[in-house]
């Protein structure tokens, strides 16, 4: 919220009146960080963490508001590199403390401000919602945004008002156990019930049944965290479809898709559950001025190094930070390494290549069981001439325990079954012989009712011959329907609300175990651009020319030349700016001649965010482009490294590894040298560049996220729901869930996957076409109703039209 700047009188952070625009998340830098990284050897201190030494935004360390040090890369394995910028010191002189008591007086008044006016929030928000829900609790993890939260709300609210819920994954610091401790024992002291939730499975058990979490497989914080917590307070209030309010620690700072939250949300954890964050606008230096100032307990994994207090071992997590904690915590984190070790199904490595595979952080790009020694699928869908067959291995019982949650379930005989679902009662065969059970549906036709009922009862199988009793389900039925303490029991009220199917795949261990996966085509043409990418300035020449011969003839002026040129006719080819017209006189190239779109484009030129957006609506539909918007996770740090590993799957021919590198070095060009990258979203980069001495341009990319397009437009977005509506098979009706369900195999590509969009901006966007432009769109959407009809009479070539 407040702006800050360094103090050179005490060392520390001095708050500002003014607004901060985005924060660099400061933090105190204790010795304790020093010594592991190594610094040791460079400068002098004591060995007392009694205040910190200096402070670090990311990777670069202020010593008294002066730059002094950088630290570059680092993995599990491998001590990241120290940088020296210059001494902290003169003459090698011990470090002196930051004047914490000194920081904290300066900052007293201001801070005082924004602590009051959070409190005020809190209480209010307590009085606004307390006849709409059961129970207020604290979301507590033991980290520093936690422990704010939890300081506020107990200095804002009675004590017998609220709970304080600690979500214990079992993989947490060994530290944070300490500081959870003390809150709990600190809780008993002032009359607050604090609460521990921790999942049925044990951490080994998880791994070892589920296979290492993934970025895009993260069914640990189901299964450890959130479904043990609703089910602690369903058994808590005795009421199974309770309303509560979270109040929680997370902060915009933090992330660039937390900056998009509200104070206040409604199920962005789990349905039925409000949220509050008090601190959303906090920034990490007014949040470590009011730990200071209120002597609150910080959790020794900063004092370390440790910018968060999550999981020892994590998909999400990355560079130095594993560094740190792998010598933090060396026992608990080498075992759940071990764990990745034991469940992998690179069985050929030997330990070298293993430990390399787990240091790059390839682990962690798993989408399916095929990496890991026991993935397997035990089931079989088949589709012919629109009638629906299952083929099971081995099917038990459970199916009918299941079934009931569709509809009314009967049994007719040992091979027929019926299940009412809409008013029509469909009937289920079972066939049995050596191979397994055949599964058929006779009455069963190609109705939109129809083809739901056939999901339904997929994942009525999936769920018999996978379920493991996590848990999941019965945290996400609010209705209480589901009991798994003495095997599994359906309640004869089911409401059937289809809540229990709405997880990913039906059930989260199928997800993460299954060896089939949509979109596994092998590509081709996925080098397309070469290594050159293409470079904006290359566009705004083409843009100058109108898309004319004079671009081609002169070969862009001199900068599109040889390779760069057919490299950069394939780009444009593939955005749609050209249509090839052979009755052009000249070659190859002057063939090519501007298309509707390009004109379109010309009008806002290249300087346009909306003209990049547009392109990208198109060039998804292209092999490498559509590839990167579908693997590359957004808000998770990569590298080239890692993006060449996650093309092994696609360019399994590329035996020399040519091929990939085309591919990498081309969106290396692509995300810092157009506006695809940052103002997009497709990339936000750390890049360093220079020119060597032949006078060539080095670009080197250390990393990069994949972000949000920050100021959406409207009619591109409109335009880019076309193209998903025209590549679906003319599906001119969905919901903004489809929408947001960008794990089902399609082959249109939905505008919240391209542009990285939320919910809440996708509602908006919506409710703002649906008001400009009715006669293209209608948007109805509600916590009971969620569809978004298009005009089957118009195209994307219409929406154009609007530009």
């Amino acid at each position: 919220m407040y702006s800050y700047s360094w103090d050179t009188e005490t060392g520390g952070l001095l708050l500002n009146s003014s607004q901060l625009n985005f924060s660099k998340e400061p933090r105190p830098v204790y010795y304790k960080e020093l010594d592991i990284l190594g610094f040791d050897q460079n400068w002098q201190y004591d060995r007392n963490d009694t205040y910190p030494y200096m402070w670090a935004e990311a990777n670069n360390y202020y010593y008294r508001g002066r730059l002094v040090a950088k630290t570059k890369g680092g993995s599990i394995y491998t001590a990241p590199e120290i940088i020296i910028v210059e001494n902290p010191e003169p003459e090698g002189m011990p470090l002196r403390f930051v004047d914490i008591p000194a920081m904290v007086e300066k900052n007293r008044d201001l801070l005082e401000k924004l602590v009051q006016d959070t409190i005020k929030k809190i209480y209010n928000t307590y009085v606004e919602y307390r006849e709409k829900v059961d129970v207020f609790y604290v979301a507590f993890s033991g980290g520093k945004d936690s422990i704010v939260a939890f300081d506020l709300v107990r200095r804002a609210l009675p004590h017998n008002k609220f709970k304080v819920l600690f979500g214990d994954t079992g993989m947490e610091f060994p530290d944070t156990y300490q500081v959870v401790d003390r809150v709990q024992e600190l809780c008993k002291e002032e009359g607050i019930e604090f609460l521990r939730a921790r999942s049925v499975m044990s951490t080994k058990d998880s791994w070892n049944l589920f296979g290492p979490p993934a970025v895009t497989l993260r069914w640990c914080c189901s299964v450890h965290k959130t479904s043990p917590q609703i089910m602690l307070l369903q058994e808590q209030i005795g009421n199974q479809g309770f309303t509560g309010m979270a109040f929680t620690g997370i902060r915009g700072d933090e992330s660039t898709s937390r900056s998009e939250y509200d104070d206040i949300s409604y199920g962005s954890k789990h349905r039925g559950q409000f949220s509050c964050h008090p601190i959303l606008e906090w920034n990490s230096a007014e949040l470590f001025a009011y730990i200071y100032q209120e002597d609150l307990i910080v959790n020794e994994a900063y004092k370390k190094g440790n910018t968060r207090a999550g999981c020892l071992v994590c998909p999400m997590s990355s560079g130095k930070h594993e560094y740190l904690k792998a010598q933090c915590y060396p026992l608990e984190v080498m075992e759940l390494v071990n764990r990745i070790k034991s469940t992998s199904g690179k069985t050929t490595f030997t330990d070298a290549e293993m430990e390399q595979f787990i240091d790059d952080g390839h682990w962690k790009t798993r989408k399916t069981g095929r990496e890991l020694n026991f993935g397997q699928d035990k089931h079989i869908v088949e589709t012919d001439k629109g009638k629906t067959t299952i083929m099971v291995q081995s099917l038990n019982n459970s199916w009918k325990e299941w079934a009931k949650t569709i509809g009314m379930f009967i049994q007719l005989n040992n091979e027929l079954y019926t299940i009412d679902f809409r008013g029509k009662a469909y009937e289920v065969r079972m066939e049995k012989d050596a191979s397994g059970t055949l599964i058929s549906f006779p009455n069963c036709g190609t109705s939109k009712d129809d083809i739901k009922f056939i999901s339904l009862f997929r994942s009525v199988i999936i769920k018999s011959i996978y379920c493991i009793g996590c848990g999941a389900c019965v945290a996400n039925c609010s209705a209480g329907c589901i009991d798994m303490k003495n095997g599994l029991k359906i309640s004869v009220n089911c409401v059937h609300c289809y809540q229990c199917h709405d997880i990913h795949e039906h059930c989260l261990r199928y997800n993460s175990i299954r060896n089939k996966i949509g979109g596994e085509k092998k590509m081709k043409g996925l080098d397309r651009y070469f290594s050159f990418g293409i470079r904006k300035n290359w566009m705004d020449l083409f843009f100058q020319d109108e898309g004319s011969a004079d671009f081609w003839m002169s070969d862009g002026h001199g900068f599109v030349a040889n390779k760069k040129k057919d490299a950069f006719l394939n780009f444009v080819k593939d955005a749609g700016l050209v249509v090839y017209n052979k009755t052009n006189g000249g070659d190859k190239y002057t063939k090519n001649e501007p298309s509707d779109f390009a004109k379109v484009l010309f009008t806002y030129g290249s300087d346009s965010d909306v003209t990049w957006a547009l392109m990208l609506c198109n060039l998804v539909y292209t092999a490498e482009f559509n590839w990167f918007v579908k693997n590359i996770v957004p808000h998770e740090t990569i590298t080239l490294d890692q993006m060449k590993y996650m093309l092994n799957d696609v360019m399994e021919n590329d035996a020399k590894g040519l091929g990939k590198r085309n591919v990498t070095d081309a969106f290396k060009i692509l995300l810092t040298k157009t506006p695809f990258g940052e103002a997009i979203g497709l990339g936000k980069c750390d890049f360093e560049e220079k020119v060597n001495a032949s006078g060539n341009e080095i670009i080197t990319l250390n990393s990069f996220y994949r972000d949000t397009w920050k100021t959406p437009n409207l009619e591109v977005v409109l335009y880019s729901l076309y193209k998903f509506a025209e590549a679906c098979g003319d599906y001119y009706q969905f919901t903004l869930n489809r929408l947001l369900d960008h794990v089902v195999d399609s082959d249109g590509i939905s505008p919240t996957e391209i542009f990285n969009l939320e919910r809440d901006t996708m509602e908006k966007i919506l409710t703002g076409l649906n008001i400009n432009h009715p006669d293209y769109i209608t948007a109805q959407f509600n916590l009971d109703l969620d569809t978004i009809t298009l005009n089957a009479d118009k195209t994307s070539a219409d929406v154009l039209a609007l530009f």
